[in-house]
């Protein structure tokens, strides 16, 4: 039993040692392939090698100059280097392709496998370059200072660690999230992306109207017609105030970009054990997304012009509104429906009337209103005074509401004078000029399918009273059923009835007489 126990605790233990070992590594491939080596100019001093890559086109690193030529091979992970550093870590992230050097790719790789070398040989004791190359010999090209200044760098960070800790940096803003109207766009600040990704960036626009313009740092404009790629750097979108229905309207900015980011550089060793052993720097694709949401706050004033008594609306009154300045900025002419202004930039307006509707007084009213990032809508009511009797007469239908044609109306006033006669329209029919007194409204005959109405309509005209409303109202006609349709076996039955009641009540009087 307890050698079961010893047998089943032991791979328990197994099994934690395995989980724990694959998840340590598990950004690190176990193994790599080595494709052919090219072979590369000696630039310093006679010293010439070869560029080493992996079949996927990685470019590794030989730490020994001394080994065999490793290539076309399979090459396996090395557990705790003893060679790979912090130095030969921060010259591989400092060294070719990750930076350019001098702007040659040969001559890059060929300085930085010589400064890992150097690196080696006054880090750890190796002997992989003489004094002719440190020191004195040929170097056409000037090479030789990059290559010492590269292994100097690595040599002050030999104590650093070796793996970095995965980080996609990114970001996008912008100074204020809100877009103010200029001209006939609505524009936002500058958008900035600023980021440790690759240089192309996926942006994309979510809630932009048609015709949404993106505007770059150079002043080049393009117009938006799905998700675009830019580099680090601003912009700026514009968008079409006449696309604007809301008065408030959100656009979402969103950005994202994807780079292979340093992980670590690791050390793998050929199934040929006299090849040359290679470092290889190791990254990790990752993705950063950002969002940023801009508001569009348009502004939106509804202008109605009504009746001072009845607040009905009224058609025929011009008005004009002015900005600040006194600049005219829009005129018109007012309808029953409500005048709606939209898109107003920050500012403070005036609304006036300039012609009164015939019938009415010239208003003197003046309305002022201001748009600014908090209040961007209102509702301006303006009135006008009757300056003689006006009275609008209405037929409607009792259920709908609608108005009615074909009514015959007279108007008589308090002495039974008949003062107009008309038919009705689906228009109200208007009185003019009446003199102060007291009216009556009737129905002589109703709209065909309409039941004449017996209804007097009373209203007073005098100087505080000079408009009026009157709506008159006609029900349908009810349908009797025509009796001779009605089969005369029931109408021989009703007559018996009512026959026999009346027999019943004339009996039932008689014996109360006596």
């Amino acid at each position: 039993m307890k050698k079961h126990l010893k047998r089943i605790i032991t791979a328990m233990i197994a099994l934690v040692l395995v989980v724990t070992s694959v998840e340590s590594v598990k950004a690190v491939p176990s193994s790599i392939q080595l494709g052919s080596a090219t072979k590369i100019h000696a630039y310093i001093a006679g010293v010439s090698f070869n560029i080493k890559r992996t079949t996927d086109g990685r470019y590794v690193y030989c730490l020994s100059r001394h080994k065999g030529l490793a290539q076309n091979i399979t090459a396996n992970l090395v557990n705790n280097s003893k060679f790979v550093d912090g130095g030969v870590a921060y010259i591989l992230k400092n060294g070719y392709p990750n930076k350019s050097i001098v702007g040659d790719k040969e001559k890059d790789y060929y300085i930085t496998q010589t400064a890992v070398w150097w690196y080696l040989d006054k880090a750890k004791g190796a002997s992989n370059l003489g004094s002719d190359f440190k020191q004195s010999g040929s170097d056409k090209y000037g090479l030789r200072k990059y290559v010492k200044n590269l292994m100097n760098e690595g040599y002050s960070h030999r104590n650093d660690g070796n793996v970095s800790s995965v980080d996609a940096k990114l970001s996008l803003t912008t100074n204020g999230d809100n877009m103010s109207l200029n001209d006939s766009y609505y524009v936002s600040n500058d958008i900035t992306i600023s980021s440790s990704l690759s240089d192309n960036k996926t942006v994309t626009l979510t809630g932009a109207p048609a015709d949404t313009k993106i505007v770059k740092s150079d002043g080049t404009e393009m117009t938006y017609t799905g998700a675009f790629t830019m580099g680090n750097g601003s912009f700026k979108i514009k968008v079409p105030a006449s696309s604007i229905e809301n008065s408030v309207s959100e656009i979402k900015v969103s950005v994202t970009g994807v780079s292979s980011i340093y992980t670590s550089v690791n050390e793998y060793q050929p199934t040929n054990t006299k090849m040359q052993n290679v470092a290889l720097y190791s990254t990790e694709n990752k993705t950063g997304t950002k969002e940023v949401v801009l508001h569009i706050l348009s502004s939106a004033v509804s202008i109605k012009k009504v009746d001072a008594n009845t607040k009905q609306p009224l058609e025929g009154a011009k008005l004009v509104l002015k900005d600040a300045n006194g600049k005219v900025i829009t005129e018109w002419t007012s309808t029953v429906n409500a005048h709606i202004i939209k898109n107003l930039p920050n500012g403070t307006y005036t609304v006036q009337e300039v012609a009164a509707p015939e019938g009415y007084i010239l208003s003197d009213q003046v309305k002022t209103f201001t748009i600014d990032g908090i209040n961007n809508s209102f509702t301006i009511v303006m009135e006008n005074t009757a300056k003689k009797a006006v009275v609008n007469i209405v037929k409607v239908d009792q259920e709908t509401n609608q108005p009615l044609a074909g009514a015959v109306l007279v108007v008589r006033d308090a002495q039974g004078a008949e003062i107009a006669r008309f038919t009705s329209t689906t228009e109200a029919y208007v009185l003019t000029d009446l003199a102060n007194g007291t009216y009556t409204v009737e129905e002589v005959s109703a709209p065909t399918g309409y039941m004449k109405s017996n209804e007097k309509i009373t209203f007073t005209i005098d100087d505080a009273h000079l408009s009026h409303q009157v709506i008159f109202v006609n029900a349908k006609e009810v349908i009797v059923p025509d009796t001779a349709t009605i089969p005369s076996g029931i109408i021989i039955l009703l007559g018996m009835i009512i026959t026999l009641s009346g027999i019943y009540y004339i009996t039932g009087n008689a014996k109360k007489v006596k």
